[in-house]
């Protein structure tokens, strides 16, 4: 049986590291979560006050050791992170760590690792990556790639929901700031912008909820493993 490849692309906000477990774990795909890969990157990147010289930003993305354990949980360097790393703060520091190039290559080479190491195991019908790059840069040959979408009010509008639940005070202003600034960052750097695949199919989530974006994107990629295991 072949192994399908499926790449989830979208801006942050967007739900997709959610959507990607479900479609992983309904479809007997293994999750690689490259959101989290990156905020701890940015986690450890802070602790050492944060270098910018290729020499240190080389060793931090080659030597610190990223755990994506099968609950979700998240361990660096053997710490268990996995709180830390959700908030608003790391996801701007995951931003900003994410435009340096010794950084993006080195998270590249660790997650095509990742996919071949699945697809020897065999215990998995394929495997889904979500992030910004990944049918563009990380794994342009995927064989099923997504790229979702919604508006910045839209996504600010969930985000605040979540982050309300746990602190009160936390302002929508605030958050969709946050986002649009996230977006500016990420929509124009350098090194491997955030941009659709051409050969991408486009969802648009600002009118679906969860489990209508699910039953889209699961459309899409039946065909992909009816053709697989046939």
């Amino acid at each position: 049986m072949a192994f399908v490849i499926v790449a989830l692309d979208g801006p942050t906000g967007v739900g997709k590291s959610t959507l990607a477990c479900q479609l992983a774990e309904r479809n007997q795909l293994l999750y690689i979560n490259t959101g989290s890969m990156f905020r701890c990157l940015a986690w450890k990147w802070n602790r050492l006050d944060k270098p910018e010289n290729d020499e240190a930003l080389q060793k931090l993305g080659e030597q610190t050791q990223i755990v994506l354990e099968a609950d979700g949980r998240v361990r660096c360097d053997g710490e268990e992170i996995s709180s830390v790393i959700r908030t608003e703060e790391l996801s701007a520091l995951a931003s900003q760590v994410s435009r340096f190039v010794p950084i993006r290559h080195a998270l590249k080479f660790q997650q095509r690792q990742l996919v071949e190491q699945a697809k020897i195991g065999g215990a998995y019908r394929g495997a889904v990556l979500e992030g910004r790059d990944i049918g563009t840069v990380v794994l342009p040959k995927a064989d099923c790639k997504f790229f979702v979408e919604a508006s910045p009010e839209t996504r600010a509008r969930r985000r605040f929901v979540e982050l309300q639940a746990k602190d009160p005070g936390v302002r929508f202003e605030d958050v969709l700031e946050a986002l649009k600034q996230r977006d500016e960052q990420d929509r124009n750097r350098s090194e491997a912008p955030l941009h659709k695949a051409a050969n991408a199919i486009l969802v648009d989530t600002s009118n679906l909820n969860f489990e209508q974006v699910l039953s889209v994107l699961e459309q899409y990629l039946r065909p992909f493993l009816l053709t697989e295991s046939s």
